[in-house]
């Protein structure tokens, strides 16, 4: 132990996840006490992110993402949510990337399964209940397809299954707008999908170095899997390409869409932990020390940051 350097001590310590909760906890008491939001409209944000760091734990021990047994893409995961106090408050576009992260586990889980339209029936099911909290995110379902084909998982009947995982979600809301009188609400997610507001750019200085933060972990992490992918399985190289492309489509949507920013954004995170993580784990030298330590630094300054914006 006493040859390796912080960031493996770090990244593959048992306290590493723990630490990295009890930090989030502090960051969303100091907000709730500095800015004054009930501690109602806070928690169950929390909530939702523990789930999906769960899940991220869940998925990178079914498919070894990361290739050791590790906590760092959830530690990581808990760092990126808590830069960003704007967002402490229950949103739409947690509770969908909560259904994202349950997405990527049973499209993954497809990869040269025998069962493959139930798994994809699954995916999209998630998919699709998701995209009822945040109706754009149907614009990514090709990318869903696409990475189905790569796994070799997509044929016709794994195809009309997803079909139908995704229009399931949708029959269920035509169900109880039916029953309450409320057909309104079933057109509700179709509206939302056709409003596109102007093209235009993020001016919210917290907005855009929350973005270029996560961008930068992003980069870092995805050029990683792409350089060193020959190390890993053919599945798991797959499965790390497909994050790639799906956060630099979440990329090019909040790009087009600065409006969908506070939606986007979380599922950005998932992609981002998993690559920064990854690459935390994986690298060793000199250069990665350094990166490491300004990224755990820049956090606390970007929370410090963000906070105060609010204030």
């Amino acid at each position: 132990m006493r040859n390796k350097t912080l960031q493996s001590r770090i990244t593959s310590g048992r306290f590493t996840l723990p630490a990295a909760i009890f930090i989030a906890l502090c960051c969303w008491s100091a907000t709730g006490i500095g800015t004054g939001i009930p501690a109602t409209q806070l928690w169950p944000s929390f909530a939702l992110g523990a789930l999906v760091g769960y899940l991220l734990v869940e998925t990178n021990n079914a498919f070894a993402l990361i290739r050791v047994r590790a906590s760092a893409q959830t530690a990581l995961y808990c760092l990126l949510a808590s830069t960003c106090p704007a967002l402490y408050v229950l949103y739409s576009g947690q509770a969908a990337s909560a259904c994202f992260a349950l997405t990527l586990i049973f499209l993954f889980r497809s990869y040269r399964d025998e069962n493959t339209p139930a798994c994809l029936f699954h995916a999209f099911a998630f998919a699709g209940a998701g995209s009822l909290f945040v109706p754009q995110l149907t614009l990514l379902t090709p990318i869903l397809w696409i990475g189905a084909y790569h796994f070799r998982s997509l044929n016709t009947k794994s195809w009309i299954a997803s079909l139908l995982g995704w229009t399931l979600p949708y029959w269920l809301l035509l169900g109880y707008a039916y029953v309450a009188d409320r057909m309104d609400l079933f057109l509700v997610p179709f509206k939302s999908l056709t409003t596109f507001t102007p093209f235009g750019f993020l001016t919210d200085i917290s907005q855009i170095a929350t973005l270029a933060y996560t961008c930068l972990l992003f980069g870092v992490g995805a050029i990683h899997a792409v350089v060193s992918g020959d190390e890993d399985k053919l599945s798991t190289r797959n499965y790390l390409r497909f994050l790639v492309w799906l956060g630099v489509c979440c990329i090019a949507l909040i790009g087009l869409q600065p409006a969908l920013y506070n939606q986007l954004l979380p599922l950005l995170w998932i992609c981002a932990s998993i690559l920064g993580g990854r690459f935390f784990v994986l690298t060793h030298g000199r250069l990665s020390n350094v990166f490491f330590a300004c990224s755990v630094t820049g956090a606390f300054l970007l929370f410090a940051f963000n906070l105060w914006t609010l204030l």
